[in-house]
């Protein structure tokens, strides 16, 4: 049962609300992580002590705890395996944080027990995506009948930190681009996915289908009809950026779709260089993220995406013919970028393993690899046959936590 779910169901809210325990030695962040968890409808008791946490952790039977990992009495690792070793706690989330960014200290969270590692400062939107996840899959527990535990003072809210002051400043709008060297590169997977990402934190997304050669997003999330792109592309290009929102479709609260849809082999849509550069103003609104399925290769109908584009994502296999063609785009598309344009690449794994060190692979390439996304055939198979995205049917497998994972470095950049 997920967390959107509860708050519709307000028969459920106060037996079975999410309880979360928040231990951290800082009393500033301590109230405004608290503040944060709360202003987003969990039931939150937070404690400055590492034992004390222990012990509210045992009586409170919480859903999910969020430790610091360095505290004076006890680090946060310690109170992790504690809070492993207790029965009644099997089914505990745990995420710990810190300001320590180390390899080797989230390694040894892992190895502690912990479920996720977030190093400080944390964006509000990344510590409620980090909670959401985790809780996705869980059911909450019927709490204990007692009086509950008593929580850490709040400050007085005109000695409250600012959030940006604990966890950074908010994001702007972005336009990201995601372009393959070819096609099966997983281009429209990865657009999808990362679309859909952004959206389960409520941050307004729209996910664009220029792969006009294809139009795979409508049948990937089982969208039938015709509208969107195919309506636009009869417009003059004076008149496209006018009937974008009657075009768009809702997919759910915070994603919104404009597509493509192709039905026979000869009914390809077609966008003049002029259209396609209204549709490129015209969807770039303030507080709106926009992801576009580029499709392979530059044409002329991406060019003016790719030219205005906050961020642009190269997606790949480590293959001999898609390394040389990408190889071959990359200083084109330095070229077309805006100068304070981010270019990143992403090599899609569909194999599970890649057999070029990514060292070479960079060194091939003049520049570092953002991620690698492993692919698996049964979550493949699996989003195809359930029309959804990875990061929703299979929240915790590597791809969905990867992709995540790039989403959340493209809106913080």
């Amino acid at each position: 049962m997920g967390h959107s779910a509860l708050q519709n169901n307000p028969m459920s809210e106060k037996l079975l609300s999410y309880k979360l325990l928040v231990i951290d030695d800082h009393p500033e962040t301590l109230s405004i992580i608290q503040q944060v968890l709360e202003q987003h409808g969990y039931d939150v008791t937070a404690t400055d002590s590492a034992i004390h946490g222990i012990s509210l952790a045992e009586m409170e039977l919480p859903d999910l705890v969020l430790v610091d990992g360095m505290m004076p009495e006890m680090d946060g690792w310690e109170v992790c395996r504690r809070l492993r070793a207790m029965p009644t706690l099997a089914d505990l989330r745990i995420i710990m944080f810190s300001a320590v960014s180390e390899a080797a200290q989230k390694l040894a969270g892992f190895d502690a027990g912990a479920d996720d590692y977030l190093t400080k400062p944390t964006e509000p939107m990344e510590l409620i995506d980090r909670v959401n996840t985790l809780l996705e899959n869980v059911t909450p527990k019927p709490r204990p009948n007692h009086a509950p535990a008593q929580k850490t003072q709040a400050l007085p809210e005109s000695k409250l930190p600012s959030l940006s002051s604990v966890f950074g400043e908010p994001e702007e709008s972005k336009l990201i681009a995601v372009l393959g060297v070819r096609g099966g590169s997983g281009t429209t997977t990865l657009a999808i996915n990362l679309a859909a990402g952004l959206a389960h934190n409520q941050r307004a997304t729209t996910l664009v289908d220029l792969d006009l050669a294809q139009g795979h997003i409508a049948h990937y999330l089982k969208q039938n009809g015709r509208g969107g792109l195919n309506t636009l592309a009869s417009l003059p290009p004076e008149a496209v950026a006018g009937n974008i929102a009657a075009q768009l479709r809702p997919y759910h609260d915070s994603l919104q779709l404009l597509l493509t849809h192709i039905h026979t082999w000869d009914d390809h849509v077609s966008l003049s260089p002029e259209q396609a550069a209204a549709l490129a103003d015209g969807l770039t609104q303030p507080g709106q993220h926009v992801v576009v399925d580029c499709g392979h290769r530059i044409t002329a109908v991406n060019r003016p995406f790719l030219e205005q584009a906050d961020e642009i994502v190269i997606c790949l296999q480590p293959q001999r013919t898609s390394l040389a063609l990408a190889r071959q785009e990359l200083p084109t598309l330095a070229e077309l970028m805006l100068p304070y344009a981010q270019l990143r690449l992403v090599l899609m794994d569909f194999s599970g393993q890649i057999k070029v060190p990514q060292e070479a692979i960079e060194k091939y390439l003049g520049m570092a690899i953002t991620a690698v996304v492993p692919l698996t055939p049964k979550e493949m198979n699996l989003a195809a046959s359930k029309h959804h995205p990875i990061v929703q049917i299979n929240p915790q497998g590597q791809a969905a936590i990867t992709i995540r994972q790039i989403a959340r470095q493209l809106v913080k950049a």
